[in-house]
């Protein structure tokens, strides 16, 4: 049996000080200097085919996209058709790669039985050869089933919030504060606003009959956007189709649900100065290409997404170093104790 893991050594050792990684396990309340070889695995996690499957079929593509093209970009990153496919399948993968009933799902049996749960989730091994078997955008699309006939409710949204999302980059390295990352290797984000928001473009695709919106209707799920963090660094959101409507160039005249300028105090990630369209290149007749402004977020903002982060742990994360994400700690504390984790000396 192969120790797999479920957060990938390609990530983590992105997340290093000095070669190691702080692993920090919230249930046990301990703190550790590890090597990423001994963090976020487990023996038989995967069957063996599966744990090939997927490093020949995602996990070197994307290594060769972040360590050649992503990390090397700093103020903006170029991306062909071809790479956004590979940083989706990336982000879809690790959506599915962890294994865990989600605590709204654990309510459901009250209402329905193991197996009918099992059915909307859909067969863990399954969903992962279903996206790991993808070689295009296309085969993607069989997945979204916008009839709503399939009883895989789960691979249906993911494929949605990844597939049809806003892509934004963003980066912590001029402020003090780095990224987490979690056991579940991302997190969601859902507003306030969310069933509002939903409405809200249903109605106005019926009164202008406009295709367009009912299109973004159709790829809207809840969530307003996914995290997830690629380095202590960097991090890629992928945002909800709603907000290709609030962007300044919109005929829509749609304003983004924020009072204030910094993302820690937005519903859905609402600041226009982060969120903006890519500029599309044709390079060719059949193959564009997409440059994206990397956004670099004030400490407050770095604070918010980690504590998203923090939230959606099951029982450990990491970081390069505990000196760098306190006043993630200092924010999180009042909801989660996490006061282990403060004044630890290296």
């Amino acid at each position: 049996m192969a120790n797999s893991h479920y957060v990938p050594q390609l990530i983590l050792r992105h997340f290093c000080a000095n070669n190691s990684i702080t692993y920090c396990d919230i249930q046990k309340r301990k703190v550790e200097t590890r090597n990423t070889r001994s963090v976020f695995t487990e023996k038989g996690y995967y069957p063996d085919e599966l744990e090939k499957s997927l490093c020949e079929k995602i996990e070197v593509q994307f290594a060769d996209l972040l360590n050649k093209k992503i990390l090397n970009s700093r103020i903006e990153l170029i991306l062909t058709a071809d790479e956004l496919l590979t940083l989706k399948k990336f982000l879809l993968i690790t959506i599915f790669r962890f294994k865990i009933m989600e605590p709204n799902e654990l309510e459901l049996y009250t209402y329905f039985n193991k197996e009918e749960i099992e059915d909307f989730k859909g067969d863990f091994f399954e969903n992962l050869n279903k996206i790991l078997e993808c070689r295009t955008k296309e085969e993607m699309f069989q997945y979204t089933d916008f009839k709503n006939e399939s009883s895989n409710l789960t691979l249906n949204a993911y494929i949605r919030d990844v597939l049809y999302s806003y892509i934004v980059f963003v980066s912590s390295k001029r402020c003090e504060e780095d990224f987490v990352i979690p056991d579940k290797g991302y997190a969601s984000f859902e507003g306030s606003a969310t069933i509002k928001k939903l409405n809200a473009i249903l109605e106005l695709a019926k009164k202008t009959n406009d295709p367009l919106l009912f299109q973004i209707a159709s790829m809207s799920t809840p969530h307003d956007y996914l995290v997830f963090p690629l380095t202590s660094n960097v991090a890629v959101l992928t945002m909800s189709p709603f907000y290709k409507l609030c962007l300044k160039n919109s005929p829509y005249n749609i304003k983004c649900p924020t009072e204030t300028p910094t993302l820690s105090k937005t519903p859905g990630f609402g600041n226009r100065e982060i969120i903006e369209a890519p500029k599309l290149k044709a390079k060719s007749e059949n193959e564009n290409e997409y440059t994206y402004e990397i956004k670099q977020l004030k400490v407050e903002d770095v604070t918010f997404l980690n504590s998203l982060l923090l939230t959606n742990v099951d029982h450990c994360f990491a970081c390069a170093d505990i000196s760098r994400i306190q006043e993630t700690v200092n924010r999180v504390n009042e909801n989660m104790d996490l006061s282990f984790l403060k004044c630890i000396d290296k």
